[in-house]
């Protein structure tokens, strides 16, 4: 009996040990800021097939147009190219953004974050706009200073948001990205790429987790007052698209010398629902209806 309860206590001692030892997932990303990032349970991996079909002809190097509720894959080109995006990464941007900061939280401009050119809203060191103040400027005028003072809200370094970007992409199996900073530009002497199979993965993602970010992007202009924190803003979107296209609600645009014109655009119609990645092209307006056009008649939508 004596053994038995010694017994008995030391498995005791060792379940409530067992509760103060930290618990590893087998499936965790290390973040250097946020510690453990758990693997996402619900990837969404649209399946590329070959198809006979060779479709419309484009001015992009690369796309893919995909159904978001059922994965069915409508158009591909070199869908897992990997080439430049341009302010496309401003979607990761805003994902690691808003999985830590809240829509009306608000955000001191650095005057380092205030000088980032070329696109901006303007921004002077000092002010302080909300989270979601700032996300208008990004997606309406795809500003850089916008997305810096974002990375420095959630991080307080800039450079210590981007890791943070690329763990999100691992974890969203994103596997022909690399980010090197929250805007999309380029550096000299460092690579930076996805494909737009990656950019669609992400997009899907912000687009499911904060359907908010569709009603911003859909916005064609919109007005800031002045306060008592921020000058008065006033911008305008550069998603022609959503004026000359019925079903376009958004989302992003893009552009470098180096990535050519790149384009998330989200379309619905009859209760579906599009969503459409250019990269590398001369002409994404066209290009964007054709495919558009292509694949709703896929769906069998007029």
């Amino acid at each position: 009996m004596r053994k038995l309860l010694v017994a008995l206590g030391l498995c005791s001692i060792a379940l409530i040990a067992g509760l103060f030892v930290p618990q590893v997932q087998p499936n965790a990303l290390v973040s250097p800021v946020f510690g453990q990032i758990s693997i996402a349970d619900n990837l969404w991996l649209p399946e590329v097939r070959a198809s006979e079909e060779s479709g419309p002809t484009l001015t992009a190097r690369s796309a893919f147009f995909v159904d978001t509720q059922t994965a069915q894959v409508l158009f591909e080109k070199n869908s897992h190219l990997r080439l430049p995006i341009a302010s496309l990464a401003k979607i990761m941007t805003v994902i690691v953004t808003l999985e830590n900061k809240k829509f009306t939280d608000q955000v001191s401009i650095s005057n380092r974050a205030a000088e980032m050119e070329p696109d901006k809203m303007l921004l002077i060191g000092g002010e302080s706009l909300s989270v979601e103040e700032l996300l208008d400027g990004v997606f309406l005028v795809s500003a850089n200073d916008a997305a810096e003072a974002l990375a420095e809200a959630v991080t307080g370094q800039r450079d210590d948001f981007i890791p943070l970007m690329n763990l999100k992409a691992k974890q969203l199996g994103m596997k022909d990205t690399l980010f090197i900073n929250p805007t999309g530009l380029e550096e000299d002497g460092a690579e930076q790429f996805s494909s737009a199979y990656d950019v669609a993965l992400m997009s899907r993602f912000a687009i499911q987790k904060w359907p908010h970010l569709v009603d911003i992007s859909s916005r064609e202009h919109i007005l800031f007052d002045k306060t008592p924190t921020h000058q008065d803003y006033d911008l305008y979107s550069g998603i022609n698209l959503l004026s000359t296209y019925p079903g376009v609600v958004g989302f992003k645009t893009g552009f470098t010398p180096e990535a050519g014109l790149t384009l998330v655009t989200l379309a619905r119609k009859q209760g579906k629902e599009v969503l459409g990645v250019l990269l590398g092209s001369t002409n994404r307006r066209d290009d964007a209806r054709t495919l558009l056009d292509y694949s709703f008649t896929k769906l069998s939508i007029q």
